[in-house]
């Protein structure tokens, strides 16, 4: 398990939290002579609600945009295979303090033999919100907050409708942990954790 570990927390009689704002770093990020995230997947502090990245995570990575400083949309294909830090790394933990269930499982670990690119961060990111909720999670879930369980399925209902694959297969397939953010799912970038060591990141998400 991770070293990363959050508590529930609620909005009101909610359960899907406000955003979580964590303050904006230099860019490119160095933090403690730790290594510069790049800056396609970083938090963009001079213009924090203007990441380069635009991604919903609900969808598959190969749906997001590159957007420069020139306002011009491409796909990713020229920045996937690049090194996420400037200083090539084998091991990253991810935590994502939107999500309130979040202290249910593991951080996300992407561990690679060579150096870690982008495309194995947007992978690994998705995967994990992909992967679906057991019975005893929404137990869990439903013993933490009556409303728990009905804003999940509200959250897996608009997923499916929206979803490339058919509505009524999605549907069945049942909610997964992405249905635990509810509309706060767009990709706002990576910064460290001001509590973490080493490379322990921080995902950044906001409402869409």
């Amino acid at each position: 398990m991770g070293d990363l570990t959050w508590t529930p927390h609620t909005n009101g009689l909610g359960f899907l939290p406000e955003t979580a704002q964590i303050p904006a770093m230099p860019w490119p990020q160095t933090v403690y002579e730790r290594p510069q995230i790049a800056p396609w997947i970083a938090q963009n502090p001079f213009q924090p609600t203007m990441p380069m990245l635009q991604w919903d995570v609900r969808q598959n990575p190969i749906t997001a945009r590159l957007t420069t400083g020139a306002h011009v949309s491409t796909n990713l294909a020229h920045v996937l295979s690049s090194p996420i830090t400037n200083i090539p790394v084998g091991i990253i933990e991810i935590a994502i303090p939107a999500c309130p269930m979040a202290y249910m499982w593991n951080t996300i670990r992407v561990q690679r033999t060579s150096a870690i690119k982008v495309q194995d961060v947007l992978d690994a990111i998705y995967e994990w919100l992909q992967r679906p909720l057991t019975r005893a999670e929404m137990e869990h879930i439903e013993d933490v907050n009556p409303y728990g369980v009905d804003a999940i399925m509200q959250a897996l209902q608009e997923r499916a409708s929206t979803s490339p694959t058919l509505h009524g297969w999605e549907h069945r397939q049942g909610p997964r942990r992405i249905d635990c953010l509810g509309d706060v799912r767009r990709w706002m970038g990576l910064n460290y954790s001001p509590a973490g060591e080493g490379m322990q990141l921080i995902l950044n998400l906001q409402r869409s």
